[in-house]
This record gives structure tokens, sequence and C-alpha cells, in this order.
């Protein structure tokens, strides 16, 4: 005999099979006792939860039919697949034969599965026969989309939720039928299969039968993850902790290694999704932690990680989720998820400067003076910073003398940056200014260009700058410079401050003559400035701006010893904020508390 797949060999045949919906089996079992059976029921749910199955027992039920009976041999139970014969002229075909009496049984039973596929004038058709149905037709619409269904239909029939089995569940059913096959199994191996089948019974033994497949003598952990596309626990953990560190380098490089070992771009972002809820209820609610993670690493990584960082870091995985459903090119939407998740930690950390006695708060930021100092006229108030985006904008000594346009004006340009600045000089601007700099001679050509070789030039870079990079966008270009947006504030600030990449990025834009001039700006800003921009030209106001007549940020200093050295590898910056209270109160008043 042919081999059948599990799913077929293990179909429910009756209520007490079923597992996972004992509220609707009871309550269907109940009414066939009473004999209380309406004429139209409507089962809805996701795909696997046993909708058709119970269908098809309580269409044997009410008519009396043993349950080891072929469905080939009952010819009143009627299966009709709307998906593949959704036609109105397929539905009038069915219903012609609704008024002729059952053949054997006591009623003639309607199953139509997946309901919601059918047209309107479908819909229209099964109308007039649920509304006035004959007594001995009985109908069952099976869906996984109710809310395509018309309210005409809905409410005229009696609807049971079908809810996702729980994985408790599907692990036991799972153990039962492999003892009954007689194969070895582990326990956590089957806990793999239960969480990718989502709480779909069908899905958990489609999967089984693959596992299986691939090692016939047992069903263990590494078959289970091959064969699902998930990730180990080791390696879920050394990138979660690669994140809370912030180390974009190495969680790149785990991450990487992910993907060498064919793993699916979706499963390892639900497995991501699953060890950062548990992380989240590692306090809240323990008994709910479904990973094999020890319990004293969950403990460590919610202390890591915080709250705040927990659900932003889940925004941008949901994100992420559904970008990689629209897209070939999941290994750069996975490093772009990598990064963001990296630097979600800058996003929400806060310092906070803490008074020992009188003094101002200042949003977040609170500033005090020392008992000593109590009695001092009160300070001045510190601008707070701007979200964490704002970055303040110090007059360079040097200015970039304009010269003619053109290629030889890049090249001049780029020697004069090498001969006057050292490796770690920034190159870049932001600002009001420099954005209608670039916006007073833009040249639709010139960012068509840069958009078409942007993917090309930013391949030459490095893996995490690479990653980097697919965060900011070319939006305004000249012959003067472009301007490249971020997505998030705590992106642009690091990039403004980044001598190396903005170098490369220099060196990058001379190889595909692309103006050398760099404007950093977050995408928020961008569209305000856009709009800003194009008001005055309404207004009729112009502006007259040169580009190289605007300072380039400054790299922050944290003490007034390092005004003329910059150590590019020292530890980062200190918040404007910090810096502008310890230049009024002074180092020995103010202290930093993160």
């Amino acid at each position: 005999m042919a081999y059948q797949a599990l799913y077929r060999v293990y179909r429910p045949r009756t209520f007490d099979d079923m597992v996972g919906q004992d509220v609707i089996t009871q309550t269907l079992k109940n009414a066939i006792e009473t004999h209380q059976t309406g004429h139209a029921y409507l089962f809805s749910g996701p795909r696997g939860t046993g909708k058709t199955s119970a269908a098809k027992i309580f269409a044997r039920e009410i008519n009396g039919i043993a349950p080891e009976t072929s469905d080939a041999q009952i010819p009143d139970i009627v299966e009709f697949d709307a998906a593949s014969n959704s036609r109105v002229e397929d539905m009038r075909d069915i219903l012609a034969n609704v008024d002729y009496a059952p053949i054997e049984s006591e009623y003639k039973v309607y199953i139509i599965d997946e309901v919601h596929m059918l047209s309107n004038s479908a819909f229209n058709a099964l109308l007039k026969t649920l509304e006035e149905p004959p007594a001995n037709v009985k109908f069952i619409l099976a869906t996984t989309e109710p809310q395509k269904v018309p309210v005409t239909i809905l409410s005229r029939t009696q609807r049971f939720e079908f809810k996702r089995i729980d994985n408790l569940v599907i692990q036991a059913q799972l153990a039962d039928i492999l003892h009954q096959q007689s194969i070895g199994y582990e326990d956590d191996a089957l806990r793999i299969i239960a969480n990718v089948a989502e709480g779909g019974m069908r899905d958990a033994l489609s999967i089984l039968d693959q596992v299986i497949a691939f090692g016939t003598d047992k069903v263990t952990i590494n078959n289970a993850l091959q064969v699902t596309g998930s990730t180990t626990t080791t390696q879920l953990l050394a990138y979660i902790k690669a994140i809370s560190l912030g180390d974009t380098p190495t969680s790149l490089q785990v991450l990487h290694d992910i993907l060498r070992e064919g793993k699916d771009a979706q499963r390892l972002v639900v497995d991501i999704l699953g060890l950062l809820r548990d992380i989240m209820l590692v306090d809240v609610a323990p008994d709910l932690i479904k990973s094999t993670v020890p319990f004293d690493e969950l403990k460590a990584l919610v202390e890591d990680l915080a709250m705040p960082r927990i659900e932003a870091m889940m925004v941008i995985l949901d994100d992420i989720q559904k970008q990689l459903m629209q897209t070939t090119q999941s290994d750069i939407y996975l490093e772009l998820l990598t990064v963001k998740l990296s630097m979600a930690s800058s996003l929400h950390s806060k310092q906070t400067v803490t008074p020992q006695k009188a003094g101002t708060n200042h949003s977040s930021t609170n500033v005090q003076l020392s008992e000593k100092h109590a009695n001092e006229p009160e300070p001045v108030r510190v601008s707070p910073v701007e979200e964490t985006a704002t970055v303040k904008l110090d007059t360079e000594a040097e200015q970039v003398e304009a010269t003619s346009n053109g290629s030889s004006t890049m090249s001049q340009n780029l020697s004069k940056h090498n001969d006057n600045h050292a490796d770690d000089s920034l190159l870049a601007r932001t600002g009001q200014e420099a954005v209608f700099a670039i916006l007073t001679r833009a040249k639709r050509e010139a960012l068509s260009h840069l958009k078409s070789t942007w993917s090309t030039l930013i391949g030459q870079f490095d893996v995490a700058q690479q990653a980097f990079l697919t965060i900011a966008e070319p939006v305004a270009a000249s012959d003067e410079g472009v301007v490249l947006a971020f997505d998030y504030p705590a992106l642009l600030e690091q990039a403004l401050y980044d001598s190396h990449l903005q170098n490369k990025l220099s060196a990058a834009f001379l190889a595909q003559k692309i103006p050398i001039e760099m404007v950093f700006i977050s995408q928020d800003d961008w569209r305000q400035q856009r709009a800003a921009y194009v008001q005055e030209l309404k207004s009729g106001v112009t502006r007259s701006i040169a580009l190289t007549d605007l300072p380039r940020v400054k790299r922050q200093q944290t003490s007034e010893k390092s005004e003329n050295t910059i150590d590019t590898h020292a530890a980062p910056a200190e918040a404007p904020v910090v810096t502008e209270a310890k230049k009024i109160f002074g180092d020995d008043i103010v202290t930093v508390i993160d």
C-alpha cells in the first residue's frame, strides 16, 4: 500500500480524537445528543486547527455513520472546495440538488471549504438557500478568513472560532504518534517542531514527516533544526549577547555564521522574537517561558537590555519581518536588522547629571550645585538635546575655499582635505543651511546618477559599514555636494563623528565622479527642511549659500586637555548637555550617572 502522510493517517475520526478544541467539540457533541443542531455552521480559525476534520466528524455523527467508514462511501456528505470552484455557476450546480432527499442518511450535509473565496454572485446564490433551507439539509462553512465572508451569511450561521493549539498539546500528540510508530525522539526536538508549527497540528505532523525522512532512526534536535531552518539556542544567545553589548561587528559575524548554515531568514527573525519574548517575561511571568535557555542567562540578558530596549527591538523585528516577505535580498535586510538592533541602545540610553543640592531640572538631565554653591545665582539653563539626534556645530578654523565646478574641483578639494587634515578629520556638514546650500543648486541628473550607483558604491565597504549605509538614502545632490538622510537620529550622530567612514565615502564619491562634499541629516529633519525650502521658494525668498562657506562638524571634546589632540579610539563622546554643564559649574561639581 502506498505511503500516506502522517496528517492523513492520524486525522481525527471522532470528536474524542481531536485535541486542543475541547470547548467546540463538547458543544457539538451536546447539540447532536440533544437533537438541537442548526442548519448552518461557520468554522473559522488558523490553518491546521481541525476545522474540516470537525466538519466531517459532525456530518458523520448526526447521520449515525461509523467513524471507520470511508468518506468516498458516503453520498450524502458533499465536500465543495470554494478555492477552485468560486464562480456562481459552480455554486448553482451544487445547490441544484439541495431539494432532493438524502440517498441513505437522515441529513444531506454540504461542507464548503475556504468559503471566503466565493465570488459575490456565488455568495448571493448561497444566501437564498441559507434563508430557507430544506429540513434535511445542513451547511458547514469553513474558512481561515471570516472577515471576508459577507455579514448576511455570517448572521445566518452558528459561528465556532477554532484556536491555535497549545505547543504542549502538540508535543504530547507528536510523542503519542511516535510511540505508535516505534520511533525514538528527543523532547526538545518536538518542542522545536511545535514552535515552528505555530499552533497548527497539520503543520506539525507535516514537519514531523520530514524530520523522520531526514533521519529515520530517531527524531533528534539537530535533525529538527536542519529541517525547520531554526537556529540553535547557542547561536541565538551569542547573537543577542553581542546585540546587547552594541557590538555590531561581532553580531554581524554571528549572523553570517547562521546564514552560512542555510537557516531561513523568516525563521531566524521569528526565533529572535521568541527569545526576546522569553527575556521580557523572565521577571513577570517565568511560567510562560518556552525556550530551553537557562533561567540565569535570561535574567542576565533582561538586565543588560532593559524593557524599553526590548520593546524597541521587537518593533524593529516586526518591521523587518514584513519587509522580508517582499524581497529576495534577505541577507541585506538581516544585516540592516542587526545594525538597527545593535544601535537600539543608543535610541533609549539617557545620561543623567545628578545634583547634590539645589539646582535646575532640565528634561531628563538634572544639574545641581554642591552645598558650597547653593547660594550662588541660578545658573543659565542649558538647552536640552533635541531628542537624541541634535548635533552641536562649532565653527572650523579653516574654511575650504570654493573653486570651479567639475571633477577638477573635486580632486582639488579631496587633495586639500588630505593635506590639511589627518585621517581622523571630519568631512561632513549638517543643519538647515547646509541642506539649503545643496537644494539651491540641486540637479535631478546628479541625484539620479548617485542613486543608480549607490548600491555599487557601498559594496566597496566592509560588511559592517555596508549594513550601516543601507539605512542612509541619497535625497539631494548638486555639482557641489550631496545630502544623505539617515533613518535614525542615533545612527546619524554616529555617522557624523565617524571620520573613517566619511573619508572612505569621499574617496568612493570621487571615484564615481560624484561631488565629495557631504551633508548628513535625519529623515525627519530632511522632510521638514525640504518643506521649509519649498515654502521659501513659493514666497519668493532666495538664498545664495555656498556649501564650502559653512563649517564642518567638529569632534566633540571631552576635556580642555583634548582640544588640540583627538583620540579616535577613545570612549564615546559626552552628550552636549553634559559638556555644557561642566563648563558652567566645573568638573568637580557635576556628576554623571548613566
